[in-house]
């Protein structure tokens, strides 16, 4: 029997100079005496979330957060890239606006050039391993301006936590925490490691973050039934050995976020959660022969068969922290790259439709959003700005989600072209190795992304 869950070269703009001018001094949002509060997004991106589990958890009342977004905004389900592709490629669409081929993310991996094919053939083969000549794809290979870079340089504080491919960590109008303070820290030098900027951060990471060896007992049994931890078996250890660390990396991810957002409160904060999509690849079909060896004991399936909701369930309360954190003039964005239903390996197991949640002082109340795709956040985000999107984006703003209001104040910035100031070549530069890029691998490979 399969598990299945119920129904997841410089910014070039028009002739006009008033609009050169309105870029270059931040004057849309610019916030004067007496004018009202600068408004502000919070953005969270939920990998994989998907409405055939949300639906039922929401008529359960069992997700708080996810309830009050949809009945005091608008929700819908959101299309990713056709056909089914890879997190980093998708979530580098929803940070920019544009399709794969002009924002340069392609893949988990690009294939090395001859020369760091060589080094990295010689020391994998000093410690027995075989690397295939590619490296994990890396921040410095992104050909288009992602959100927070384009908001910063008009002047808006930005925090970004956790999304991929953000390692090494670029200077931000504020901070940046990328995706890899999740891995193991003892194999980073004690300086320049990029995990952070401003660098000083890494120091916070390393205060805050989880381990998997750190995960207790308890907190695991938020999402498998608890059984006596006086005589736990290797089998035991097994059934939960990723989910540890999925938890810990998501705990990581909330913990650096939360403590940044409270202190430093940026305009434009996003934070990202991979866990949803990690436990439902190694967690979904657990009864499918070959998920588990030996196979799951009708026992080990009853305690693990409610695994999923509760990770959307724990994942809820995540997402209600920070809502409880935002201001009143925040808007709040949540969203996923693709929804999930199981029966598959990587991209296979993906569905096409995931989820988008808006709420807020410019977002309508009780709207159903239709015709929603992952290339539509970025032009949302800055329209909740009051600024326009650029012509060389292929997304547009959620038009029915969002106030007259605040549709009125993009309707005649009709001519700013792009938001670029450069242009990148393809192929003009190469991944950076890492410290941590055989654990990054093996991670992906227990969630059957790679072989």
């Amino acid at each position: 029997m399969t598990f299945r869950l119920p129904l997841r070269p410089m910014l070039r703009v028009a002739a006009s100079l008033a609009v050169v001018l309105a870029l270059g001094m931040g004057l849309w949002t610019c916030a004067r005496a007496g004018e009202k509060p600068r408004q502000k997004v919070l953005l969270i991106g939920v990998d994989a979330a998907d409405w055939a589990v949300i639906g039922p958890l929401l008529d359960q009342r069992k997700v708080p957060a996810f309830a009050s977004l949809r009945d005091q905004g608008a929700s819908g389900k959101l299309r990713s890239l056709e056909p089914l592709t890879k997190s980093p490629i998708i979530w580098a669409s929803i940070a920019t606006g544009k399709v794969p081929e002009k924002h340069g993310i392609s893949d988990f991996f690009v294939k090395q050039n001859e020369k760091d094919r060589a080094a990295a053939r010689e020391a994998a083969k000093a410690a027995g391993k075989d690397v295939g000549g590619e490296s994990p794809t890396t921040s410095n290979l992104w050909r288009a301006r992602p959100m927070w870079e384009i908001l910063g340089s008009l002047g808006k504080k930005v925090g970004v936590v956790g999304w991929w491919t953000t390692w090494p960590a670029q200077p931000v109008n504020g901070f940046m925490i990328s995706d890899y303070v999740q891995y193991d820290n003892g194999s980073w030098p004690a300086k320049n490691a990029k995990r952070t900027y401003p660098e000083g951060l890494d120091s916070l990471v390393a205060a805050v973050r989880r381990t998997p060896q750190s995960v207790s007992w308890a907190e695991l049994f938020q999402f498998v039934a608890p059984f006596d931890t006086t005589k736990v078996t290797p089998r035991q250890e097994a059934l939960v050995h990723d989910l540890r660390w999925i938890y810990a990396a998501d705990m990581t991810f909330y913990r650096v976020a939360m403590h940044l957002y409270k202190t430093q409160r940026p305009e434009f904060m996003t934070v990202y959660f991979r866990g949803v999509d990690a436990a439902s690849h190694r967690y979904w079909d657990i009864d499918i022969p070959g998920e588990f060896s030996p196979p799951l004991t009708d026992a080990e399936y009853e305690g693990m068969k409610r695994l999923i909701p509760n990770y959307y369930i724990f994942t809820d309360r995540l997402i209600g922290s920070f809502m409880k954190e935002a201001d009143p003039q925040t808007n709040v964005v949540v969203c996923s790259d693709h929804g999930f239903m199981g029966g598959g390996k990587g991209v296979m197991a993906h569905k096409l439709d995931g989820i988008v949640f808006l709420k807020g002082p410019n977002v309508k109340k009780g709207v159903s959003i239709t015709g929603a795709t992952v290339l539509d956040i970025t032009p949302t985000v800055l329209t909740l700005f009051g600024l326009p999107p650029a012509q060389d984006m292929d997304g547009r703003p959620i038009e029915e989600a969002l106030t007259s209001a605040t549709m009125k104040k993009i309707a005649r910035d009709t001519r700013l072209k792009s938001y670029e100031t450069a242009v990148r070549k393809p192929g003009g530069e190469q991944p950076i190795a890492s410290p941590v890029d055989e654990e990054l691998r093996e991670r992906l490979r227990s969630l059957g992304y790679i072989q």
